[in-house]
């Protein structure tokens, strides 16, 4: 392991599962799309039988949870998240999928995998925290093999719009716009095939339609307090301004026949690995 240090704000906000679960809960109940998130990003995978997986960032699992009568009984799934807390909660979540899955406390900047290990890699919604983007997808195309598939999921500059909308009104001077805006400007539907492109070969962009039609303030309300200390040591909104922010809501909701809509922009790019075409450039 690597001596970096790691921002205690961010570290704390991945202690466990608790804030992570607060956004699920938001995207699970309130989505207009009927066919679920994870169920969507698990079609997009091969399923041929003795692949080696690796899912990096893996969180409490909710990949595997919602995929778990699915999975090949052949393959070889390893689980990595930088918090063990967040590992001990997946690994507590999927101790019935037994001894096809391990787990290991991992950065993705630094995988402690020999060269062509896996025939998948995944990143679901977690390269636009990392650091040194760069030595991630280097590492990844390390990790994958000649023939393998990486498949990195993410957000659009126009995910989640409304709710930027909403937090502004509500306090002009909140960081939620500039903390959404940094992860965007990071890795996002729009400049993430780019960076992909640097390391990997055949990069093509799978959409996922979805939108939020919202019927609680509350769950609105946990939303926003999970992005405290999301990016750096921001805080989006304290607790004596929750109880304000529920209260705007509130009255918002009943402007608009009880509901808020809010839009989403995610999906999942796909990428080869190119290393085998790098090698056989000539110097110029």
């Amino acid at each position: 392991m690597s001596g970096k240090k790691e921002n205690p704000e961010q570290a704390q906000q991945y202690a466990n599962s608790g804030n992570f679960n607060a956004r699920i809960h938001l995207h699970k109940t309130y989505s207009t799309n009927p066919y679920p998130w994870p169920l969507w990003v698990f079609d997009q995978f091969p399923k041929m039988d003795d692949l080696r997986v690796l899912e990096l960032g893996g969180g409490n699992g909710l990949l595997w949870m919602a995929n778990a009568g699915r999975i090949p009984g052949h393959w070889d799934v390893t689980i990595t998240d930088k918090s063990s807390g967040m590992l001990q909660d997946a690994e507590r979540n999927l101790a019935h999928l037994g001894a096809n899955v391990q787990w290991s406390v991992m950065d993705a900047e630094e995988i402690h995998f020999p060269e062509d290990s896996f025939d998948i890699v995944i990143a679901n919604h977690m390269l636009y925290h990392l650091g040194n983007l760069e030595r991630a997808l280097s590492e990844i195309g390390r990790v994958l093999k000649k023939d393998g598939t990486f498949y990195a999921s993410t957000i659009g500059s126009r995910n989640m719009a409304e709710m930027k909308e909403l937090i502004k009104v509500f306090n002009p001077d909140s960081q939620y716009d500039s903390i959404l805006g940094t992860i965007e400007s990071k890795f996002s539907l729009e400049n993430g095939k780019q960076q992909l492109e640097n390391v990997f070969a055949d990069v093509q962009l799978h959409v996922y339609e979805d939108s939020l039609s919202i019927t609680s303030p509350d769950a609105i309300v946990e939303y926003v307090l999970s992005m405290n200390g999301l990016e750096g040591n921001e805080q989006v909104m304290s607790l004596q301004e929750a109880q304000a922010f529920k209260v705007f809501l509130d009255r918002k909701m009943k402007e608009s026949n009880g509901k808020i809509h809010i839009s989403k922009a995610s999906g999942m790019f796909s990428c080869t690995n190119a290393r085998m075409v790098h090698s056989s450039r000539n110097p110029s």
